[in-house]
């Protein structure tokens, strides 16, 4: 079959779907038809191109990238979804990074990470069995989680304990050993 076949049989068919179309509007009562108008839809969309799009080729659309457009994600507030700019990402990573540089033990920096991030529950992982592994308490293992938490603005996993819950801990610790809160 050749493309002025094609162009033939597809302007046939789009030329009865249009009446088809428009023969369905009409048919509708007056307030249906006013719902229809006022959403857009009481003409029938056709694709004139042959590629799904009426007006333009859908490869000049930025919908047809398989790569997001770095620069746009970098350079405005939010992406078409309405997520976080890049540069929260980029600042996160900055503190990672450095917290990681400037920790004295980069293996227990990352595992506290990994269980600051929620990532620990896959395996099995607790704080305890990094504390052991690494041979410090698991009070400095929380110590560390929450730090980062702190710093990279995040909330704390299922594997820490709220700052209520590490709050009412601490003063009862504090009463415990009859020390007055400071």
């Amino acid at each position: 079959m050749s493309n002025d076949d094609y162009a033939k049989k597809q302007a046939k068919r789009d030329a009865d779907y249009e009446r088809e179309y428009k023969a369905w509007v009409k048919s509708l009562p007056a307030d249906e038809r006013k719902q229809l108008e006022k959403s857009g839809l009481a003409t029938p969309c056709l694709q004139r191109h042959g590629n799904g799009a009426p007006d333009h080729d859908m490869a000049d659309s930025p919908l047809a990238s398989h790569t997001p457009d770095i620069a746009a994600l970098v350079d405005h507030d939010t992406d078409e979804q309405g997520t976080p700019p890049m540069r929260d990402a980029t600042e996160i990573l900055r503190h990672l990074v450095a917290d990681v540089i400037s920790e004295g033990n980069a293996r227990l920096t990352v595992e506290c990470l990994a269980v600051a991030l929620g990532l620990s529950a896959y395996n099995g992982e607790s704080m305890t069995s990094i504390a052991t592994r690494h041979g410090i308490s698991r009070a400095a293992v929380s110590k560390r989680c929450v730090d980062i938490t702190t710093r990279l603005n995040l909330p704390p996993s299922r594997a820490m304990r709220s700052e209520l819950a590490r709050k009412i801990y601490r003063q009862s610790q504090l009463k415990r050993n009859n020390r007055p809160e400071p």
